[in-house]
């Protein structure tokens, strides 16, 4: 199975990647702009989650960035961040995959790397799984 590549994702919609020195944050979606911003210096594993994320923004439609102009964060930009995420960790790592990483009982940062993800990544993929098992079930989710 090949590894999902966000910048292929994203040269197939014709959205640009511009590298550029950002303070925190890894990457940023430009609606009004339509364009990715990408912080110089991430390696690989950084750079693919993060324009996953940023890809996840485009595909679930979120307009306006999160953190945009240092204004309040209310519980619709959280709401868009995390759906942002969890998108991504969906994307990143496969329902089997999980499954073979959560059997093999190896410590949550040795798994993230070798899946080739973040370990914040791999904490959503697992918050995920939670999620959509309880949602198949037909019970009600409890956040944590």
């Amino acid at each position: 199975m090949s590894k999902f590549d966000p910048e292929v994702e994203l040269e197939k919609l014709s959205i640009p990647i511009q590298y550029l020195p950002l303070h925190d944050v890894l990457a940023a979606w430009d609606a009004e702009h339509g364009k990715v911003y990408c912080s110089l210096g991430l390696n690989p594993v950084q750079k693919r989650c993060a324009l996953t994320h940023e890809l996840a923004h485009i595909t679930l439609k979120h307009q306006r960035c999160a953190y945009a102009d240092d204004s309040v964060t209310t519980i619709a930009t959280i709401s868009q961040e995390r759906a942002a995420e969890l998108w991504a960790a969906r994307k990143l790592i496969s329902a089997l995959q999980l499954a073979a990483a959560r059997e093999s009982g190896l410590p949550p940062d040795t798994i993230a790397r070798e899946l080739g993800t973040t370990p914040r990544i791999y904490r959503a993929r697992l918050l995920a799984e939670q999620y959509d098992e309880q949602r198949w079930l037909g019970t009600k989710f409890v956040s944590f």
